[in-house]
């Protein structure tokens, strides 16, 4: 049986001693959407319908010229991608690669990543919440580390 989950509870499952901060966003067309700081990275619990799943959304932005350049190089674009394409295929949900606009896009013509994971209401526990969130976080992470080690620094130049 579907159960409602509300946002009160996705408040109080919210472990602050992870979380850096908690900010609540009203938004017409949701129940609720929750920004969190996890290690400085932005993430978003967001439920739109009352009996929809909690959507945990992270996004990175490919952001500088040398990102830019990286993503446009195909060999370093495919060294991008055999670097980080475990992490993404690992980390729970899926992702989307999006460009300017916000619109999915090849890798090649990206501004931002997109992850998200959902958590349908039979499944939603404070412990699959808070994996869904660290799994984000950490993908999140890990990608951002893995473009700033690829993009040349102004000294190498």
């Amino acid at each position: 049986m579907t159960r409602h989950v509300s946002d009160e509870q996705v408040r109080h499952w919210l472990d602050d001693t992870v979380l850096r901060s908690v900010e609540s966003h009203d938004e017409s067309g949701t129940e609720f959407n929750f920004e969190l700081e996890l290690s400085r990275l932005p993430i978003h619990v967001i439920k739109e319908e009352q009996w929809g799943p909690v959507r945990i959304v992270g996004r990175n932005g490919f952001e500088g010229e040398g990102a830019t350049e990286l993503l446009r190089d195909d060999d370093r674009r495919s060294q991008l991608l055999q670097s980080i394409g475990p992490m993404l295929a690992a980390t729970p949900g899926f992702y989307t690669f999006l460009d300017g606009e916000g619109a999915p896009a090849a890798l090649r013509h990206a501004s931002t990543l997109q992850l998200e994971a959902r958590l349908y209401p039979e499944e939603t526990t404070q412990q699959a919440l808070m994996d869904g969130v660290m799994g984000i976080g950490s993908c999140m992470r890990y990608v951002r580390d893995v473009v700033v080690a690829m993009t040349p620094t102004e000294r190498e130049e």
